[in-house]
């Protein structure tokens, strides 16, 4: 049984209220008894008395409320923390499904976990603490960092999409001969797919955080700390700098350099380079100042 000292203990933190015991977690809008909830705006009245511990940020008054509460720096991180030490449904097991093709000369670390049904090719490094799910392909030379998270129906090092066109002939074909090298704590979405590089690799740094169904072409560089959401799709040469966040079904075409700091709005398709610490929007990648003058003027003539 899971009591409200032993979250706060774990957190590091000191609790209000009853040492009532922790059963469940719950979202705040259906909490429930004996779970714990997370809330993040510090202007939300609580009206429940349940017995339930719920995070609260920093300077939350509590008064006139019989919950407990726990105050934190940042209550869906602490959630989330409580989720992984206390309610993780499946227990990750670690070693090589009997179903995988292993080849020659991989390199494996005994702490990583390979699921039923994949693939990896010869000259394969995958480091410690991995989880590759199901029904994973990982090409031939592809390094996988430490503590990386890759979800089932993946394709990791194929050949790219690159093709010489002349008129009136038929396409050739340019051979891939690069590779893929993950970096540490990357997390990689359920049937993406990242080509290899043409002859340089396509690279993907540490704590870059992919959702399910992106593709990244080959030659792409993707810098530290960036979140591509679903659906993205970056063509050929692309670069991406640090902490970017990539929107939901965008677009970027063929060697453009994304600024380090910068957002690409859900959709959004982009076409040409964009600077640093910059918010682009719209089918036409829109700096959001730009498209800001640009109703003004529509709007009010100015």
């Amino acid at each position: 049984m899971i009591k409200v000292s032993d979250i706060a203990n774990y957190l590091k933190k000191k609790y209000i209220g009853k040492n009532i015991s922790i059963k469940i977690p719950a979202t705040f809008d259906n909490i429930k008894k004996n779970s714990v909830v997370f809330l993040n705006n510090k202007n939300i009245k609580i009206k429940t008395d349940l017995d339930a511990l719920i995070l609260i940020p920093n300077g939350f008054k509590t008064k006139g409320s019989k919950c407990s509460f726990i105050e934190v720096d940042n209550p869906r991180l602490s959630f989330g923390k409580i989720l992984r030490k206390y309610f993780l449904l499946k227990k990750i097991k670690k070693g090589i499904h009997k179903s995988c093709s292993i080849g020659n000369n991989c390199k494996i670390d005994k702490s990583a976990s390979i699921g039923a049904n994949c693939v990896i090719g010869d000259n394969v490094s995958i480091g410690a603490n991995t989880t590759i799910n199901n029904n994973i392909i990982i090409s031939d030379n592809v390094i996988v960092g430490d503590n990386c998270y890759i979800k089932s129906g993946t394709t990791i090092g194929d050949d790219g999409f690159g093709f010489v066109v002349m008129k009136n002939e038929p396409p050739v074909k340019i051979p891939q001969i690069g590779s893929v090298i993950i970096g540490s704590n990357v997390e990689v979405g359920a049937n993406s797919n990242i080509a290899r590089g043409s002859i340089d690799n396509t690279t993907i740094e540490d704590n870059v955080k992919i959702d399910d169904q992106v593709h990244i072409a080959h030659n792409c560089y993707i810098s530290k700390n960036t979140i591509i959401a679903a659906g993205a799709v970056f063509s050929g040469s692309v670069k991406i700098g640090k902490n970017c966040w990539i929107g939901l079904g965008c677009s970027i075409i063929q060697k453009v350099v994304v600024g380090e700091n910068s957002t690409i709005g859900m959709g959004a398709i982009v076409t040409k380079n964009v600077k640093k610490n910059r918010t682009i929007v719209g089918l036409n990648s829109i700096e959001i100042k730009s498209l800001a003058r640009f109703k003004n003027k529509v709007k009010y003539g100015k």
